[in-house]
């Protein structure tokens, strides 16, 4: 194997396939990197069994060939030469990756390409959809965070994805808060709905590009989902099980409405999380309604203890409210995640009961289409 790529290209290329590299494996192929010289690119592959990413880099092959390197010395290696030409290349029935670009020169043992697994292609599947590359990364941000992180029930370490009537679903949840997010899909035909882990769909959203399209496409055996996305793609395993009916747990209807600046509620939730973490996380937020008649707004408090340290409040006096006043607890780190990714001036927040579910949601269109459901949290101190 012998070629010539950009530096700029190579390292950017590297830094795609390495999110999917395996950091804990008794395989020691997967800590690698295979690289492929075929034609007029690169083709870079890294898997952890459960996600495959690829991306191609155009190059200048002089003796197309295949080889696998470690992941994070290639990477870190690469990314720190100057902005040239690197060259690589390996001798025939060698293992070592001979790297150099201007006065850098490095030889990098690596391991048998054809101990390398397979990456699935996905090209046998149903009909592909096309979906709007930075539309898909900001529904990714919106949902993925709401997902389980342990495996106690692997139906809720996924995120359900639904294409039906030109409209993509998105749904995460953890049995304390659910987070649905959609997106319109003209001419999108509709598919069976899948779930796909929300760790894949974390690593999907890091290497969507900012412009362009993005297409995802399912195996016929529903067990594989692949992505393509400008010069890089992503297949990962689907999770086996049924997602709860998330719409039966939407609330129809609130019996109070706040409206409030969207930084200053992040900030009172950030405050209040510096003496609830404390105090299994436990915030009081208290709605209080204006004047009749709108002369002056209603206020919303938060408040949160920690019995040995102290306790904080903080007030936003700039909230409309639209009901009854209302005090009810909340886990404040499930405030912060929702708050940290919605980037509209202003959210809403409505109630019915201190025991009833709360909602956020954005003000303004992508209200329509996002929505944030958080279960209250039961305290008598």
């Amino acid at each position: 194997m012998k070629l010539t790529c950009k530096q700029q290209d190579l390292a950017k290329g590297l830094s795609t396939v390495s999110h999917a590299v395996s950091t804990r494996t008794t395989l020691p192929i997967l800590s690698n990197i295979l690289l492929v010289a075929e034609g007029d690119r690169v083709r870079l592959s890294a898997t952890n069994l459960e996600v495959a990413i690829t991306c191609w880099v155009p190059a200048n092959i002089q003796e197309e060939g295949s080889t696998t390197a470690p992941a994070k010395l290639l990477a870190e290696f690469v990314s720190a030469l100057p902005p040239a030409d690197v060259k690589l290349e390996m001798a025939d029935g060698s293992l070592a990756l001979k790297v150099s670009s201007q006065r850098s020169h490095a030889t990098i043992r690596g391991m048998d390409p054809s101990e390398f697994p397979g990456i699935p292609t996905g090209d046998v599947g149903e009909q592909s959809v096309t979906l709007d590359a930075a539309e898909l990364r900001q529904l990714i941000k919106e949902v993925d965070f709401a997902a389980a992180t342990d495996d106690a029930r692997p139906v809720f370490t996924g995120v359900l994805t639904r294409v039906r009537n030109e409209r993509l679903t998105m749904a995460g949840a953890d049995s304390f808060r659910l987070a649905v997010a959609t997106a319109d899909l003209p001419g999108a035909p509709d598919q069976a709905d899948v779930l796909i882990p929300a760790r894949a769909l974390s690593e999907l959203g890091r290497i969507l590009p900012a412009e362009g399209s993005a297409t995802m496409t399912v195996t016929t055996n529903h067990n594989q989902a692949l992505f393509r996305a400008g010069d890089a793609e992503m297949v990962t395993n689907l999770i086996a099980g049924q997602f709860p009916n998330f719409e039966a747990i939407l609330p129809k209807s609130h019996a109070t409405r706040v409206t409030l600046p969207a930084d200053q509620f992040k900030q009172a939730a950030k405050t209040a999380t510096l003496f609830a973490r404390d105090s299994a996380n436990i915030v009081r937020l208290k709605v209080e309604t204006g004047e009749p008649g709108g002369l002056t707004p209603g206020v919303i408090t938060l408040q949160a203890t920690a019995d040995e340290l102290g306790d904080t409040t903080t007030t936003i006096e700039e909230a409309a409210v639209d009901g009854s006043g209302m005090e009810i607890i909340f886990n404040v780190k499930y405030l912060t995640d929702v708050l940290n990714v919605l980037d509209t001036p202003q959210v809403a927040l409505e109630l019915n009961s201190p025991q009833s579910p709360g909602v956020i949601r954005p003000v303004g269109e992508r209200g329509e289409q996002y929505t944030y459901v958080i279960m209250p949290m039961h305290n008598t101190r």
